[in-house]
């Protein structure tokens, strides 16, 4: 499955969640070519609606949760393996009909339970199993902003690079797959040599496949920074303009050399680098870039207003997306989970009009209706109430 060239809109027709969150079950049916509307009190289910929709693209979702965490409490196995939690039969499921570029698709995704402190999760795709999860990123791409992410320009840098992975990633179905294989070689590459670990043989193996993806990683972020920028530059006249840029070795090199010469001596830097590491010491390279971005003022996102911040990073999801219209042919879906917050009245209208404009699906949560009344008769709107979903009338 690659390949796209139409400009057919891709998106949810159908959802289907059991035992997700606080859903013991949700059965809801949308149209792809308006903005879906999910209002209700905190609490209620909203953002759980959009992270079992995250479980549809590669990776852990909006949270980044484990996936035996999604699992809907039950109340009957909590209370027979009460001294036993973490070996709970856990199950959950996120099914959906999806309609891509491709034709419409029908996937499933879930996690069978945790055995042997290994939490297992199947993907399938008309009903046959897929081979790994880069598999949903052939057939819908998303990106995403929650609350949490409102200070994003002020907390750790691995929050800064699992944002820019995920933008990577709606381009690039296959990076999720090689950030972990990277993260996997890095993580084992550390245990051994902490352990004494002598096996040159071994260690000389995991600093391949480290140099390998490494490398590739680090290109494919160097790209997406090239593939935004010309958007950002352009600018609307309502959100600020981002200046972003990478801060990264691999990432830097890669400007100027070319990547069998980046790889060869990142993969020599490792080898020089396992008695340093051995003894406490750290290695730089792809798992501590991080995105830096600068208002188009000049000033650090950082030592921004929260509602600067908030703008910036809307200012980033819509560049990424016409980005990928542009490229492809057809958009991210998109999951703005209490966007409305910390954006003014003339800029919320604003947004809205862009997303109308744009060839995505789009899904939007507030705790009242009134702030999106400018997408009266334009969207689809739901009433969120303790785990119930149910059409509104606008």
């Amino acid at each position: 499955m690659s390949g796209f060239g139409t400009n057919r809109k891709a998106g949810i027709c159908k959802l289907k969640l059991t035992n997700f969150r606080c859903y013991s079950s949700l059965a809801l049916e949308v149209d792809t070519e308006t903005p879906v509307i999910l209002t209700g009190n905190n609490g209620a289910g909203k953002t759980n609606m959009l992270e079992a929709i995250s479980f549809l693209v590669p990776g852990r979702g909006l949270r980044h949760a484990r996936f035996a965490d999604v699992a809907r409490h039950n109340s009957e196995l909590l209370t027979a393996n009460e001294n036993n939690i973490a070996h709970l039969p856990v199950r959950w499921a996120v099914a959906a009909t999806i309609s891509s570029p491709l034709g419409e698709f029908e996937v499933g995704t879930g996690c069978e339970g945790v055995k042997e402190g290994v939490e297992r999760r199947q993907v399938r795709i008309n009903g046959q199993p897929a081979k790994s999860q880069s598999d949903l990123g052939e057939l819908m791409s998303a990106v995403w902003l929650t609350p949490a992410m409102d200070r994003l320009f002020c907390g750790e840098v691995s929050q800064r690079r699992r944002f820019l992975d995920r933008l990577v990633q709606a381009f690039d179905s296959g990076h999720a797959g090689r950030t972990t294989a990277y993260a996997n070689a890095y993580k084992q590459w550390g245990r051994l040599l902490r352990e004494g670990c002598t096996d040159s043989g071994w260690l000389k193996a995991l600093e391949n496949t480290m140099a390998e993806y490494g490398v590739a990683v680090a290109a494919a972020r160097r790209e997406l920074i090239l593939r935004l920028q010309p958007f950002l530059a352009e600018g609307d006249g309502v959100f600020p303009r981002a200046e972003i840029s990478l801060d990264g070795e691999l990432e830097n090199l890669l400007a100027s050399e070319p990547a069998l010469k980046i790889e060869d001596g990142f993969r020599e830097k490792l080898e020089r680098s396992r008695g340093i590491f051995a003894d406490g010491g750290f290695v730089s390279g792809p798992h501590q870039t991080d995105l830096l971005v600068r208002h188009e003022k000049g000033m650090e996102a950082a030592l921004c207003s929260t509602g600067e911040q908030k703008a910036l990073l809307v200012s980033i999801i819509i560049a990424q997306s016409r980005a990928q219209i542009q490229q492809s042919g057809h958009a991210p879906v998109m999951l703005l989970d209490e966007v409305a917050a910390h954006l003014d009245k003339k800029r919320r209208d604003a947004l809205f009009a862009i997303l109308l404009g744009l060839n995505a699906q789009v899904w939007l949560t507030g705790t009242e209706p009134s702030p999106f009344e400018s997408l009266y008769g334009k969207a689809q709107f739901f009433d969120v109430e303790n785990a119930v979903v149910s059409a509104a009338v606008a």
